[in-house]
């Protein structure tokens, strides 16, 4: 029997910039476009009641009961027994069915159709392919350094209450793998987890996104949506770069936190949500504050409770567990399987000072795996990470600069290099948007070396 914590869920993208997930537990879980479903998507296409997923002893079921139907791999199905990593389409949306028991998660899955979204057939059949079970990791936080063993106890206690966090860390720290652990170890875990990412929303759109819009609200609204808040209800939204948030909506954030209650563009009904709220940026907020383009009212509002993520140059020891996990989440190169971390690479991955973080741990790991031909990792096959010692760029200590500050404009430097000045892949890599991006340029007197 699976237990009423089994860690089955399902993931679907709304949109570009918002994301949600729901954890499957003992009861059947309802999906449609009408208020009793507990996955809601706001599209016409879905029926108010469009599916239900239910499950008979340790096997979950999708069952159809809409009239425009769903469907796999293009066919319509009445019922189908879910295997890790089925994806099924209702209306416009993907949604990803994942049990963490029978398989690995796949990062960065795209799950709405659309151009911008391929779909990955071959990441499906990796996941029917069962491997070995990895090392469990509590939460999904890899580390065993004093920072990590304190954050983690840290993560247990504010999922006790609703007080509103504030995740801070720098760029590719783990900021919504930590909102994640607050939500799942919260009495809220069963209802939607909502992913908004406020710096890829552009500021026309950013107050329908997240408070839904009436028909006829705007050019285009063609039919009534629900926002992220209506969606999240009874659930958690984590609003990542909420320093991106315009200052004319911070008012109507700081509404929702203190009264519960928004109003749809275009609309006069006031709607009432339950919704736990949980933040991340990686700007200094205080100094946004005193530059007047953050309101302080509701920082003090959202930062109740302050998380810090510690980043890996200041956890060392944790370099080499988290860069064997990720070679343990990658499947096989061809025929050759994945290779081994040697001693000597552990020592030369633990020397850097990764001003990315995990993320650009990640993407060192990943291309390190690809371009092996050994059954072991050495030093050499990082060999790369030499070339951001580049005279073109200059990480020295600039004293005008607070620590923050030092540690963001490496950072940028690191992944402008890695991505040879493609401002566009640095602004995708690093989860922020393109007009950020030029500002923090600016502001830092970043400029490439080439002057084309």
């Amino acid at each position: 029997m699976i237990s009423a914590d089994c860690p089955a869920r399902l993931s679907v993208s709304i949109s570009n910039s918002m994301t949600v997930e729901i954890r499957l537990g003992i009861r059947e879980l309802r999906i449609g476009r009408g208020p009793e479903a507990d996955l809601q998507l706001p599209d016409p296409s879905v029926s108010r009641l469009h599916a239900r997923i239910f499950r008979v002893g340790e096997q979950y079921f999708l069952s159809d009961a809409s009239r425009n139907g769903t469907f796999v791999d293009n066919d319509r199905i009445s019922q189908l027994p879910l295997q890790t990593g089925q994806i099924f389409r209702i209306g416009p949306y993907r949604i990803h069915f994942q049990n963490f028991e029978t398989g690995r998660p796949i990062a960065d899955i795209p799950t709405m159709i659309d151009g911008n979204f391929p779909h990955p057939q071959s990441t499906i059949r990796s996941f029917a392919e069962a491997r070995p079970a990895a090392p469990v990791h509590p939460l999904g936080i890899v580390g065993r350094s004093p920072g990590i063993q304190g954050l983690l106890q840290d993560i247990r206690k504010v999922a006790t209450s609703d007080v509103p966090v504030l995740i801070e860390g720098e760029t590719g720290c783990g900021k919504e793998l930590v909102s994640r652990g607050v939500h799942d170890q919260s009495a809220r875990r069963g209802r939607p987890f909502v992913v908004v990412n406020c710096g890829a929303i552009s500021a026309e759109l950013i107050e329908s996104e997240l408070f839904g819009h009436e028909k006829g609200a705007f050019t285009g609204a063609t039919s009534q949506r629900k926002g992220a808040f209506e969606i999240a209800d009874s659930g958690t939204i984590f609003l990542d770069e909420i320093g991106e948030l315009p200052l004319s909506l911070q008012p109507k954030l700081l509404r929702i936190l203190e009264q519960k209650e928004i109003k749809r563009v275009g609309g006069n009904e006031t709607i009432l949500t339950d919704v736990r709220i949980l933040a991340a940026t990686n700007r200094n907020l205080r100094e946004e504050i005193k530059l007047k383009t953050f309101r302080d009212d509701l920082y003090f509002r959202i930062s109740a409770i302050t998380l810090n993520i510690p980043p890996l140059r200041e956890r060392r020891e944790d370099i080499p567990l988290v860069a064997r996990h990720f070679i343990e989440m990658m499947q096989p190169v061809g025929a050759r399987p994945v290779p081994g971390l040697s001693d000597d690479a552990a020592a030369f991955l633990s020397m850097q000072e990764w001003p990315g973080n995990v993320r650009e741990l990640r993407n060192a790991v990943q291309r390190a795996v690809v371009m092996s031909e050994g059954d072991s990792l050495s030093s050499h096959d990082f060999s790369f990470l030499r070339a951001f010692d580049s005279p073109d760029a200059n990480f020295g200590p600039d004293e005008s600069l607070s620590r923050w500050e030092q540690s963001e404009k490496n950072s940028l430097q690191a992944e402008l290099i890695r991505q040879q000045w493609n401002k566009t892949a640095t602004a995708r890599s690093l989860g922020i948007a393109k007009s950020t991006l030029f500002e923090k340029l600016k502001k830092y007197a970043i400029r490439s070396p080439d002057p084309d």
